[in-house]
């Protein structure tokens, strides 16, 4: 799953608004918005505050799959 579905879709699910997942990860709602129109690539630590945010753990919002070419 691309990370800016599994943000959205999180979101969703605990009906929560992009304002209030910026509010409470400590970031912009424009970098909320900006990644989940995968305008912007979130940093490790972005990442793991929007987790946090969300209630979340980082694999539940990044999978890795080993068919990835570059990971070969």
């Amino acid at each position: 799953m691309v990370i800016k579905y599994a943000i959205a879709e999180k979101r969703r699910e605990i009906r929560m608004t992009q304002k209030q997942l910026a509010k409470k990860a400590g970031i912009s709602t424009a970098m909320i918005s900006f990644i989940e129109n995968d305008k912007r690539q979130p940093t490790f630590f972005v990442i793991a505050s929007i987790a946090r945010a969300l209630g979340v753990t980082l694999n539940e919002l990044v999978i890795i799959r080993d068919s990835y070419k570059f990971f070969k």
